[in-house]
């Protein structure tokens, strides 16, 4: 981060050379903000999920389908809104997973725009709902007590899947595959739809996106978050560890300019 000193002599033209100082949180202030102010932000959100209730009542109509029908959605930034705890890390200078124990506990998350009307639709049609989230297992109860306090459908030991011993969520899609023909996918990032896209490659997963084109707004819906996930991972390599003077050097290092 650069901070500009002004010159004592107020008659002086002389340039005034930039000093270093202690790099902060500050360049996640757009995202923050965009999810948190944005008009844009809800509409997306709202889009997401009215093209899920366009296709999930085609599925209905679907003979072909004949297992009970399942929705899967992911939790963090698909039906619940973080920000507020992205917004505290930027104001103190921290980063995860301070505070993340402090946040979950709190429960007071609030719902994404549309969420809790697309599913309470696809309760009142009979299809069921299953919430595959990353969150550790001992968030379990205070996740129910999140979701529970906005009306949320299906919230229950059976419907809610934690993180257990890996973050790959194909296991545990594949549980709901036994017994459900799972028709959407709602997540924000993309190993929500397929573990094929959890590579630390952006290259490689913008590649994947192109070819299965067809799928978004079909079967996967994706929500907007440009505040985390395992692309902003990849642009650092993955490592928590490293000085913020170097994340910002690396994040700079991933744009393409002219």
């Amino acid at each position: 981060m650069l901070t500009f000193v002004a010159s004592m002599n107020l008659g002086c033209d002389r340039e005034v050379k930039p000093t270093e100082t202690e790099p902060n949180n500050d360049y996640m202030l757009y995202a923050t903000l965009f999810h948190q102010q944005a008009a844009e932000n809800i509409a997306l959100s709202y889009q997401a999920f009215n093209i899920a209730k366009l296709m999930l009542n085609n599925s209905l109509r679907n003979a072909a389908l004949t297992k009970k029908l399942a929705v899967v959605v992911d939790v963090d930034e698909t039906v619940l809104d973080n920000s507020p705890y992205e917004a505290r890390c930027i104001i103190e200078n921290v980063n995860y997973p301070m505070y993340w124990k402090e946040w979950c506990e709190q429960a007071s998350a609030t719902p994404i725009a549309g969420s809790v009307d697309f599913l309470k639709y696809a309760e009142s049609v009979g299809v069921e709902v299953f919430y595959i989230t990353n969150r550790k297992e001992k968030y379990r109860a205070v996740t129910i007590s999140n979701l529970n306090k906005y009306n949320f459908p299906f919230v229950d030991n059976d419907h809610l899947m934690m993180r257990t011993s890996e973050s790959n969520k194909e296991p545990r899609r594949e549980l709901v595959e036994k017994d459900h023909h799972i028709v959407l996918l709602i997540g924000d990032n993309l190993g929500d739809m397929l573990y094929g896209f959890d590579v630390s490659n952006n290259k490689s997963r913008i590649e994947m996106v192109d070819s299965l084109k067809s799928e978004f707004g079909s079967r996967f819906i994706m929500l907007p978050n440009a505040m985390y996930g395992l692309w902003a991972n990849n642009l650092v390599g993955d490592n928590n560890d490293i000085s913020k003077a170097e994340k910002i050097r690396l994040l700079k290092s991933g744009l393409t300019s002219f």
